[in-house]
């Protein structure tokens, strides 16, 4: 048998901040402190996807918060491009969580993380989340398939992968592991519609507006439904209408009105039959 689904993928972000002077690697593209990445398992032909959400507080201390956010993508990218790891997310993360930390040097920095990966012949979607980065997979526009829950010590501080230096390593403690990801699974079908996104998008819109948006844009490419929810979320984020993050706020007795500014990083991904 050959392949029976394949993904017709796009990522499209925005930065909070004013553009960076210039785009080096690890960073692919200006995204603020987000990454991603999308690739192929070169053995099983099962596509992988991942975002990534720099924790910006480390550039109080002169850190960009982007490098290690970028370098965990592009060590994910190639574990599975090398084979590296199986197409399992919570092995993809954990060896390219594992091979930045030991080709990182001096790199400092942490970051959540939101894998998925789709068997392009069963069809078994598997996702391994860690943090308040997330996915939901929606079927016909209107149902909710599969939908990861965010994982946080305490409001406003999400579970997150940590790197620093070795010599820095015995002082600090601190920081998740990929195993404290938590994994999810869903069969998909041809149509459905898998949105990873991170905090900067779900902190803006509300599960009827996203909902709204893929409903309203079904069978169109899946970079133009990308575009617009980056746009409906930087819209959000920027207005004074109630917000999912002030709701959140709210409930651990907070005020915050309106939106919450914040990079924003959306991959969509629409599966599509393909002729075994």
């Amino acid at each position: 048998k050959g392949t029976h689904f394949t993904l017709d993928a796009a990522a499209r972000c925005v930065s909070k901040s004013a553009p960076r002077h210039s785009v080096a690697a690890p960073i692919r593209q200006d995204c603020g402190d987000d990454a991603f990445f999308l690739a192929r398992h070169p053995r099983s032909q099962v596509l992988v996807a991942g975002i990534a959400d720099g924790v910006s507080s480390w550039s109080k201390q002169g850190v960009d918060p982007a490098l290690f956010a970028w370098e965990l993508m592009v060590h994910c990218e190639a574990a599975v491009l090398t084979a590296a790891a199986s197409a399992e997310p919570a092995a993809v993360l954990t060896e390219g969580y594992e091979a930045t930390v030991r080709d990182g040097g001096n790199l400092m920095g942490s970051s959540t993380a939101c894998i998925a990966s789709l068997d392009s012949r069963s069809g078994r979607l598997c996702v391994a989340n860690l943090g308040d980065s997330g996915a939901v997979l929606v079927r016909e526009g209107r149902t909710r398939m599969l939908e990861t829950k965010e994982q946080q010590h305490y409001f406003n501080c999400p579970y997150q992968l940590v790197c620093v230096p070795l010599s820095m390593r015995l002082r600090m403690q601190g920081g998740d592991l990929p195993a404290q990801s938590e994994v999810y699974e869903a069969q998909v079908k041809t149509g459905d519609l898998l949105v990873l996104a991170t905090d900067g998008f779900l902190d803006n819109v509300w599960q009827d507006q996203m909902m709204e948006v893929l409903a309203a844009m079904h069978g169109k490419p899946a970079q133009d439904i990308a575009q617009r929810l980056v746009e409906l979320a930087y819209a959000a984020a920027h207005s004074m209408e109630p917000s999912p993050f002030g709701a959140s706020a709210l409930q651990h007795g907070m005020r915050h009105r309106g939106g919450k500014p914040d990079d924003i990083a959306v991959l969509v991904a629409r599966v599509i039959h393909s002729p075994a």
